[in-house]
């Protein structure tokens, strides 16, 4: 569970910096510094995204829900 936690914030806060590097410090650069960090913020985005989903993929047990059923005698 701790696991699964630290992947969440790992995944929040990356996506979180890709999203800075594309809105706050992207439009403040100019030339091939302003596209270099456009991509790599997007990049971060993508992979902030990817491990917050890896996260909430269900498990082994967890993947699978069981019913039972009252046995009729």
């Amino acid at each position: 569970m701790m696991e699964r936690k630290a992947q969440w914030i790992g995944g929040t806060l990356t996506a979180l910096v890709g999203v800075m590097l594309v809105r706050l410090l992207a439009p403040a650069l100019a030339g091939l510094a302003g596209s270099l960090t456009l991509a790599v913020g997007y990049l971060l985005v993508i992979v902030g995204i990817t491990i917050v989903a890896r996260a909430a993929k269900p498990r082994g047990a967890e993947a699978f829900v069981t019913i039972e059923q009252e046995a009729k005698d």
